[in-house]
């Protein structure tokens, strides 16, 4: 491949990958990367032969294309000014436009580092509005070609500066010979020019772990990119938590502290968000007037029913994604949260809500997700039942107009039951095992009530219609009752070792009021009706990617001052179990150390495996070092010809500026018919072919070529 033909391929490479990383931010429209693809192809050929070289040279040429991209920008601008359009959507797409005129116009190294520039800006504005992991792909491109394209750049410009462009009667001659060169390029160049990616990415992964960061961080802080969530607001229509299966987002990630060596791959989790108390036959709301009070804490717990017992209660931690509304999950009969703020700027200990019937929000207004620990008690222990006054009650026994059908069946359903847990147990088998099918079909109710079309006339229907039946049958025998809206479900991931949550996994239940148990649990819906767990090819690497994509946003997107701190007591941690037993050395003091560390010096001893690792490093780098300077005489050649050269001309009196190619001053020299404008012109064509046309000078060759310098600046000597 000929030098030309390299550079070109690189310098695209690089366009597109910033194109790339601006289209995986999200604000590009599906338009704008189509037509930046078809201009990508189009300006390929673009280039002699196949355009007149005198066309591409013309400077009309140059100008349309300005007059095109001026053009773009008259109609940014009246889009919003116009129409309102988002401004940054409107210069990104101006810069997409900028690039595409410069791949449509390039002709010397000027433009084509203008569009490593460009690109390099794109990837910048890409790091700004996306903080998913496909964006580390085009990071990694750079990364790689990067120094190839910067390389080849920085020697076009030197080819350019030292070579004439060719002749009308010698097309061979001069620059475009050089450009032709297969030989000015080698394997080697290449590799260790892509080896340089390797202290690049080092030297980010260094500042990017130690440089300090107090406060929000930036990457996370996506303003709007809450994942909107049906069924969490004020206000719930009946059949609208159906709407969210397919979606497979994951929107939780859920760790149980105690956790089985052999984790079952599906677990049936239930993690109520919201509950509705108010139900007018059509949607479930919750009662006016009920404001949000502040969570009780205790040492950094909040608590719901009491301060956790860490020795006892089972805790399961909880990475939850920003979603819209704000709203915290919780497993069954949670009695204290563990919050961790690191790193938020907004969110504080006491920026919790709770509101009558159980609902736990949270301030979002940084943007961010929420990390949390909840404890819940151990497996068959009953909580201590709270009491329910008269007013709740009353709320949560409230029947809708038009129901007395429905009342009817439950009260059928129920006769001869002689307390409310039969009552209850009833209710629920009959719509769990009865002959209702499961349902995401929502079908028009007609003239008749959602419920009654479910339960009399279409005998199907999802979770919500199911939880919505057995709440108004359950308050139709005089149980209170309330709907609960939450998750069901947690697919374990063996990669990331959690268990996901998903969108789809969206689900609604009833909590049901018993004297002596207080609120139970009750989930009406066909236990066949989850999607459970699917174990394949497919699924497995859908589940080895969302590990990443956790780990990306937990290392990189979510990386804070806490996260130092942890990562530094971990290094020390990691340090003091390579030490040997303590050694009589005198006591040292230690700051900002935990309380279980000791003050006392120790005889470091590194692990075999380590010293084995850093001994093969200093050996490669070693190796690399000697392949260097071995072939330092070979690179510096060139070079020490050219300054013989130039101390030859300068006792002749005849020295080259700093500013002036030697290509050039031996034109001049020519010119000026200076006496040995053959030997100079003789030894700057061997310069310029070793250094820039690959052409290796023999040791003979070199000889020969200093005495002609030599003999060069000697004659002003024997003058």
């Amino acid at each position: 491949m000929s030098f030309a033909q390299l550079h070109k391929l690189v310098v695209y490479a690089v366009s597109g990958l910033g194109l790339l990383a601006l289209s995986l931010g999200g604000e590009l429209s599906t338009l704008t990367p189509a037509l930046c693809v078809i201009g990508l192809v189009l300006s390929w050929f673009v280039e002699p032969p196949r355009i007149s070289a005198r066309l591409m040279l013309a400077p009309a040429y140059g100008w349309s294309w300005l007059g095109v991209l001026a053009a773009v920008a008259a109609l940014q601008l009246g889009r919003w000014l116009v129409l309102g359009t988002n401004p940054l959507l409107l210069m990104l797409e101006l810069s997409c436009a900028l690039v595409i005129s410069r791949l449509m116009s390039r002709r010397s190294a000027t433009e084509y580092q203008q569009i490593v520039l460009l690109s390099f800006l794109h990837l910048g504005a890409a790091t700004v509005m996306t903080s998913e992991l496909s964006w580390a792909i085009p990071f990694m491109g750079f990364v790689l070609v990067m120094p190839w394209a910067l390389a080849l750049s920085h020697l076009r410009t030197e080819i350019e500066a030292h070579f004439e462009p060719a002749s009308s009667g010698d097309p061979d001659a001069g620059l475009a010979r050089v450009l032709r060169s297969r030989r000015l390029i080698s394997g080697r160049f290449l590799l260790g020019t892509a080896a340089l990616a390797v202290p690049m990415f080092l030297v980010t992964v260094f500042f990017f772990v130690l440089f300090p960061r107090v406060g929000m961080n930036f990457l996370a802080a996506q303003r709007d990119s809450a994942t909107p969530l049906v069924g969490f607001d004020d206000e719930v229509v009946l059949g609208e938590v159906g709407t969210l299966r397919g979606d497979g987002t994951v929107v939780m990630r859920v760790v149980p502290l105690e956790i089985d060596p052999n984790p079952p791959r599906y677990a049936a989790l239930h993690l109520r968000g919201s509950s509705f108390d108010r139900y007018d036959g059509r949607a479930w709301s919750r009662t006016p007037g009920d404001a949000p009070r502040a969570m009780r804490q205790l040492d950094g717990d909040h608590l719901i029913t009491r301060p956790p017992d860490r020795g006892s209660d089972r805790g399961y931690r909880i990475v939850l994604s920003h979603l819209d509304p704000p709203v915290i999950f919780l497993p069954r009969n949670t009695v204290a949260l563990t919050l961790d703020i690191a790193g938020r700027s907004t969110l504080n200990g006491e920026d919790l809500g709770v509101s009558p019937g159980l609902d736990v929000r949270y301030d979002a207004s940084d943007g961010l997700g929420l990390r949390y620990v909840a404890w819940t008690p151990p497996p068959r222990v009953r909580e201590p039942a709270s009491g329910l006054r008269g007013d709740e009650a009353n709320r949560y026994l409230t029947l809708p107009e038009g129901h007395e059908d429905v009342i009817a069946l439950a009260r059928r359903w129920t006769e001869g039951a002689s307390s409310d847990r039969e009552r209850a147990e009833r209710l629920l088998t009959n719509l769990r095992e009865g002959d209702l099918d499961y349902s995401l079909t929502m079908r028009d109710p007609g003239d008749r009530t959602p419920l009654s079309a479910f339960l009399f006339v279409h005998r199907a229907g999802h979770c919500e219609y199911f939880a919505s039946a057995l709440a108004i049958m359950l308050r139709a025998v005089g149980i209170p009752s309330r709907e609960i809206t939450g998750f069901l479900g947690g697919q374990w991931n063996s990669f990331g070792g959690y268990y996901a949550v998903r969108s789809s996994d969206a689900h609604a239940w009833v909590e049901a009021y018993l004297p002596g148990e207080g609120w139970v649990t009750l989930d009406p819906t066909p236990a066949n009706a989850g999607p459970g767990a699917v174990d394949n090819l497919l699924t497995r690497l859908s589940e080895m990617y969302e590990a990443l994509a956790a780990e990306w946003n937990e290392r990189v997107v979510s990386w804070d001052l806490g996260s130092q701190r942890s990562m530094f007591r971990g290094l020390y941690r990691w340090m003091r179990r390579m030490r040997s037993e303590p050694s009589p050395s005198e006591p040292v003091v230690l700051d900002d150390v935990p309380d279980d560390v000791p003050t006392t010096d120790r005889a470091w001893q590194f692990d075999p495996w380590v010293l084995t690792g850093l001994a093969l490093l200093a050996g490669l780098v070693a190796l690399l070092v000697w392949r260097a300077r071995a072939r330092a005489p070979e690179l510096d050649a060139p070079r020490k010809l050219l300054a013989e050269l130039d101390r030859a001309l300068a006792r002749r009196g005849r020295a080259r500026p700093e500013s002036r190619t030697p290509l050039e001053h031996a034109r001049i020299l020519s010119e000026q018919r200076f006496a040995g404008e053959r030997e100079v012109r003789a030894l700057v064509d061997a310069y310029l072919e070793s250094r820039f046309g690959g052409r290796t000078l023999t040791p003979s060759e070199l000889t020969v070529l200093r005495a002609r310098a030599k003999k060069l600046g000697s004659e002003h000597r024997a003058r």
